[in-house]
């Protein structure tokens, strides 16, 4: 008999055997393989758990989405058969409610106190170590401690980098999304330790797509307030222009006005609109403001001539030009 040692947990092995005899320089044939399975074990990590937390309902209840990574440990411990979730008001654990779930995600409908929340991993030999979080009461407030978050591009990769003004604080979750996703389980996060920086593969964000990312400090299960900003990893022209409205024109002067491009269209951060206007058989003239303006007054226009006018709005990218419009001043 022989003992196989230093064999992955829930694996399945195939063994054979062949001999020699004592006389012999010759081997025999393999034996038929006979397959067995090593035993499970309860996972040795915790599951990779995060939330987002809707605002409150009028009855003063609010939903808080929680989601949780697969365990990616290598070799696996065994086949993970679902993840019970525990919660109970921080002041009251007596009060502890407990659900099974075999999703990656569960809603909790919660009323406005502090709750604690833990999910543990389970298979046929038992249950991970608890990820605990907790859940904030709505009208705390906590300290914005992360100062500034830059994030810049590379050919290959998204750097996002920021500055606490609390050194003490050394884990952070960096999240990210599409601005325009509604789905709260789209987000994707990631736990950073012992580090204001981060990245990852540039291919983990569409190109022309605008994303929230969120830096939140963590003091052991409590998550603080967050800074957030907005990026794109890659800007194109945008896909219109601003439609001008001309309003009623004055003698030597007209006001023009626009709104802004949907944010699906802009492809990138506005930057600047250029207002192109033309008199009939005349020079074109513009004239650029910032992109938090949204309407212009031009002056110096001739009396009782005809104009075309129409606005261009850029980006890092280019600028695109919305449809031209017609007016024409008055004679007197």
């Amino acid at each position: 008999s022989c003992n196989l040692t230093g064999l992955w947990d829930s694996t399945e092995y195939s063994v054979a055997i062949q001999c020699i005899s004592a006389m012999s320089i010759f081997w025999s044939e393999w034996s038929r393989a006979k397959t067995a399975s090593t035993e499970e074990k309860a996972p040795s990590e915790k599951v990779d758990l995060w939330r987002v937390i809707e605002s409150s309902h009028s009855a003063g209840s609010r939903s808080v989405h929680l989601m949780w990574k697969p365990l990616n440990s290598f070799p696996p411990s065994g086949r993970i058969l679902g993840y019970k979730i525990q919660y109970f008001p921080e002041n009251n654990a007596e009060l502890k409610m407990t659900n099974i779930s075999t999703d990656k995600k569960i809603i909790l409908l919660l009323n406005e106190e502090a709750y604690i929340i833990s999910i543990t991993a389970y298979n046929s030999g038992g249950n991970s170590p608890e990820a605990i979080l907790r859940i904030p009461s709505t009208d705390e407030k906590t300290s914005q401690i992360i100062e500034t978050v830059r994030t810049f591009t590379t050919n290959e990769e998204v750097v996002v980098e920021w500055i606490a003004s609390e050194p003490e604080v050394t884990e952070y979750v960096v999240e990210w999304y599409e601005e325009l996703a509604s789905d709260p389980f789209g987000r994707s996060w990631q736990y950073v330790s012992n580090s204001t920086y981060w990245k990852t593969n540039k291919k983990n964000f569409k190109p022309f797509i605008c994303y929230n990312i969120s830096v939140y400090p963590l003091y052991g299960n409590k998550v603080a307030a967050p800074y957030s900003i907005q990026t794109y990893v890659q800007e194109k022209k945008p896909s219109e222009g601003p439609v001008a409205d001309t309003g009623i024109p004055g003698k030597n002067e007209v006001t023009i006005k626009w709104k802004e491009i949907s944010k699906g269209k802009r492809n990138g951060f506005i930057s600047n609109y250029t207002i192109f206007y033309k008199p009939e058989d005349g020079k074109e003239l513009n004239e650029t403001v910032n992109s938090d303006v949204l309407q212009y007054r031009l002056k110096s226009l001739q009396a009782n001539t005809q104009y075309t006018v129409y606005i261009m709005a850029s980006n890092g990218a280019g600028g695109t030009s919305g449809e031209p419009k017609t007016f024409k001043t008055l004679k007197f």
